[in-house]
């Protein structure tokens, strides 16, 4: 009897000690990250049979478990991975928004400043002064693209330096998973199959941090070890053999960086568009939906405007009297060729008007040529056969085609990508400003009628007549009125008569193109009024046109008109347009951080509860261990005072 109560009371003392020693390990790591309390799992021993019925044999610690749950763990996971890449996002795009909105590093103020200047000179055209001025916001507006544009090539080269730190993070946790999964997997052999829960969690807290990163799923092997992969299941980690990350820049695509996997003996294979999630799945989400999109849309905008106003420069006469030049600098559209191509392509811009923000990817299957959107994948109509005479035209931009093409060759074709950057002043002496109109009609001072003229308006700066020789009207004309309802055209150079008209003085006549064989000389001319026979009108080149200011008023005309979006927005619009998005991204990206923030402190707080440690539960069973302790000691102290008392028995 007495060593019964002794073994059963061995039994007790034990399982009340180990009791305690796992609550003690459990209060010592109540402020442990990734710490799950720990449990001592009791089984009565098999009783012994006697006559009288089963007796007891005491009380065996069967197990050391942690309370675990896997559902709320990869809960966890998941509102980790969400809550870092939305508040990553929304950070990152927050910074854009604000730089662009800015009225004092917005561009906004510098457009609008621009145009007044304009204005201003158009109200003074031969002061030099208001020249000056004029060319003075143009090199400000310039700056202001030029600061914006290097602003956010610089955080994207930003970026790919923080998203190589992130990725060596992902490749240290994934090291380290491996390592611990080697000791999971020898503690769990030798224990007999008993699960290391300190070492379990230790390896639940790496996959945490590694879920901050990337967007992860896992699986669990027969003996213990852990398998993480990453994007669309390219697997992280195996057992005890991790893959390694690396980041690589693409070749035909400067600047551009692709996030790389390669496992031991493999080479390694580009999963950027594979990858979400996780701090790393919120640079990517930026890079690619908010900043190179602004980017684009920034260059657009730079290359719009000066496309047009160089344009309309050139169809004006500077304060000597010499043809408008280019006001800005325009980027041309970037072409990266794969380095396999046999052949070779030209881009140039066609409409501006139909530039669009996309990168394109134009690629050749031995027989036809597909052009795409770089990040949709979407085709893109093309109109043309390629040649140089008659290239293939898509969004504004025109692609011709060398000799040489082989199946599988492509070009990644980015037309906006420079615009900001490359956006400069050419024009840096005052009186080369082309704010006058370079043609000028004016009545005989002989007229008996009351026909009016204006001025005249350039429609096309290119037709010969301006450029045969540049700085001259060739030829330069004159309309004589055989009748008040008829009249001629005459060159005035050789006197020859160009054309004939009808005309009606109720609705007055355009002079070009003339009526009969539609000469065109690339500007226009109206009569009106009542001329008399003899009546002439003479139109020439306006040398001497120190105080026209047509052409400065054609633009500043050009900030209201609606030349972007195929005519649908003002350069004013367009800005707007930019800002609009990157503050609608902005705003989606914090409400999709707040909505992330209160998932994941539900998911701690769940964590919490299923296996953190609650200091009073902790207290209250650590009282009720040493009571069962102190008892099972006084179980032993009888067993001893038995068998005490029967060694006496047989002595006496």
């Amino acid at each position: 009897m007495g060593s019964g109560l002794l073994d059963i009371g061995s039994s007790a003392l034990l399982s009340s000690q180990r009791a305690l020693d796992i609550i003690s390990h459990n209060v010592a790591n109540v402020n442990t990250p990734g710490y799950s309390r720990q449990r001592v799992e009791l089984t009565a021993r098999l009783p012994q049979v006697s006559s009288s019925g089963f007796i007891g044999t005491g009380v065996d610690v069967t197990a050391i478990t942690r309370a675990y749950d896997q559902f709320v763990t990869s809960e966890l996971r998941t509102s980790t991975s969400g809550f870092r890449e939305s508040s990553t996002l929304a950070s990152l795009a927050g910074g854009l928004d604000n730089l662009l909105a800015d009225q004092n590093s917005g561009l906004s103020p510098m457009l609008g400043s621009f145009f007044d200047s304009i204005q201003g000179a158009a109200n003074d055209p031969t002061s030099v002064a208001a020249r000056q001025a004029l060319l003075g916001e143009a090199g400000s507006l310039a700056t202001r693209f030029q600061g914006l544009a290097d602003w956010m090539e610089s955080t994207r080269r930003g970026l790919t330096t923080r998203l190589d730190a992130r990725v060596q993070e992902v490749n240290h946790i994934a090291s380290s998973i491996a390592s611990i999964n080697q000791q999971i997997i020898e503690a769990q052999g030798s224990a007999g199959g008993q699960p290391p829960g300190d070492l379990l969690d230790q390896r639940d807290q790496m996959v945490l941090e590694l879920s901050g990163l990337v967007s992860i799923t896992t699986t669990t092997q027969e003996d213990g070890a852990l398998n993480v992969f990453i994007g669309s299941g390219q697997s992280l980690v195996l057992g005890v053999q991790h893959s390694t990350l690396g980041i690589a820049e693409r070749s035909n695509d400067p600047g551009q960086f692709d996030i790389m996997i390669g496992a031991p003996g493999s080479p390694a294979v580009a999963v950027t568009g594979l990858i979400n999630g996780g701090e790393i799945g919120g640079i990517l989400r930026y890079r690619d939906q908010v900043l190179v999109p602004a980017m684009n849309d920034l260059g657009r905008l730079a290359i719009e405007l000066g496309t047009f106003m160089n344009g309309q420069h050139r169809a004006g006469v500077s304060l000597d009297g010499l043809p408008g030049g280019d006001l800005f600098s325009v980027a041309s559209p970037q072409v990266a060729a794969d380095v396999t191509n046999g052949g070779s392509i030209a881009v140039s811009f066609g409409d501006v008007s139909q530039l669009t923000a996309d990168d394109y990817r134009l690629t050749y299957n031995g027989s036809n040529w597909t052009l795409s959107n770089a990040n949709s994948g979407q085709a893109v109509p093309m109109s043309g056969s390629g040649s140089t005479a008659d290239p293939f035209i898509a969004n504004g931009i025109r692609i011709a085609v060398g000799s040489g093409a082989v199946a599988g060759d492509g070009y990644s074709i980015r037309p906006v990508r420079d615009g900001a950057r490359s956006f400069s002043v050419l024009t840096g002496n005052p009186r080369d400003l082309a704010l006058a109109s370079p043609v000028a009609a004016s009545a005989a001072i002989a007229n008996t009628g009351t026909g009016q003229v204006t001025p005249g308006t350039v429609t096309d700066i290119n037709n010969a007549a301006f450029q045969s020789p540049p700085g001259q009207l060739s030829p330069p004309v004159r309309v004589r009125f055989t009748s008040p309802t008829s009249y001629e055209i005459i060159n005035q150079s050789t006197s020859a008569v160009i054309d004939t008209g009808v005309y009606d003085p109720a609705t007055g006549a355009d002079v070009f193109p003339t009526a009969n064989n539609g000469t065109d000389y690339g500007y226009q001319v109206r009569i009106t009024g009542n001329p008399a026979a003899g009546d002439e009108f003479n139109v020439a080149y306006n040398s001497g046109g120190v105080a026209d200011n047509r052409n400065a008023l054609l633009l500043a005309g050009m900030q209201s008109q609606k030349l972007m979006n195929g005519g649908s927005a003002s350069f004013n619009d367009g800005y707007g347009l930019l800002v609009a998005d990157v503050g609608a991204e902005a705003r989606q990206a914090q409400i999709g951080s707040d909505v992330q923030a209160a998932v994941l402190k539900q998911s701690e707080a769940e964590r919490a509860s299923a296996s953190g440690v609650n200091l009073d539960e902790e207290a209250a069973d650590l009282l009720r261990y040493q009571q069962a302790y102190q008892a099972a000691a006084q179980i032993i102290a009888v067993s001893d005072t038995i068998f005490q008392t029967l060694i006496g028995a047989f002595r006496s």
